[in-house]
């Protein structure tokens, strides 16, 4: 059992040493709220950025989604991957650009976490797909998935030896999950942080609620978390990126009448999972 030391309360207010959100980042999530925003509009706000153009470019051009043609231009990208999946990538990748900018010792952590998040993300749509044609509606599950575990992205940046100390720690089938260790540290858990943050840089509140909740019991009834959840199942059942915790403590039993999941679907969703495998892991490449 990890022993605190020298527990830090956690407050997010101005002298905390959180990052500021990029102008391009500021644009792209107000424009998640607006319905009439175009794909003109987003390739402009992108453009802007040209590290976040390359790596666009970089994924429509992966084996990711193996389009025939060579995608050279954003507006070219948008059309192909979407415009709600182009943004959910732009708000993803400057966000863990900006925490994990100057990142040392603790890189290799944050890494790992990139990639169980990435994995998260692309199961999740996958889940939804199975429940809804809105493809809005998928997209926002992706970026849903993609910033679940935002929180242990900003204590990472708040407290890299001690945080990282937290999350590396070896733990048993046996041991609490992580949420315990940060509650003991600092006062409250990765969820309750990111919510916070995610309050702080304007994201949609439908968001911020599926972050603050995704570990929750699976009696409550908002849909998106109990995917989410068993998203985060899925990609830690196949060991992809590591998200601080050894144990599986998602119960499936519960996820699956929620979500009316069969035991065949899920077995299908396993057998999808382990083919994007090779894919998602090549995805964080692209997206580093």
């Amino acid at each position: 059992m990890y022993a605190s030391k020298n527990p830090v309360p956690f407050t997010l207010d101005k002298s905390l040493e959180i990052p500021s959100i990029p102008l391009v980042l500021i644009r792209i999530i107000q424009a998640l709220g607006e319905d009439a925003s175009s794909a003109k509009e987003l390739e402009k706000l992108i453009l802007h950025d040209p590290a976040l153009s390359a790596r666009i470019l970089r994924l429509a051009n992966s084996a990711f989604y193996s389009f025939r043609t060579r995608v050279k231009t954003i507006s070219h990208a948008i059309s192909l991957l979407g415009i709600n999946l182009v943004t959910s990538l732009a708000i993803g990748v400057n966000i863990f650009d900006s925490f994990t900018r100057g990142a040392k010792a603790e890189a290799a952590l944050i890494s790992k976490l990139w990639t169980h998040s990435c994995a998260v993300a692309v199961f999740v749509r996958e889940i939804w797909m199975r429940r809804s044609p809105n493809e809005k509606e998928r997209e926002f599950a992706f970026l849903c998935g993609l910033l679940h575990d935002l929180g242990k992205v900003v204590l990472f940046k708040t407290y890299p030896d001690h945080y990282g100390s937290i999350f590396a720690l070896a733990k048993s089938e046996n041991d609490p999950p992580i949420s315990v260790y940060e509650n003991e540290s600092y006062g409250m858990d990765h969820a309750v942080i990111g919510e916070m943050l995610a309050k702080q840089w304007g994201f949609p509140p439908e968001l911020g609620g599926v972050i603050r909740k995704h570990h929750d019991p699976p009696e409550h009834d908002v849909p998106m978390v109990s995917a989410v959840m068993l998203a985060d199942l899925l990609a830690k059942e196949l060991g992809i990126g590591y998200d601080g915790d050894d144990g599986l403590y998602e119960c499936l039993d519960a996820l699956q009448p929620r979500l009316n999941v069969s035991e065949a679907e899920y077995t299908h969703l396993k057998e999808f999972a382990s083919r994007e495998r090779e894919n998602i892991e090549g995805f964080f490449q692209i997206t580093s």
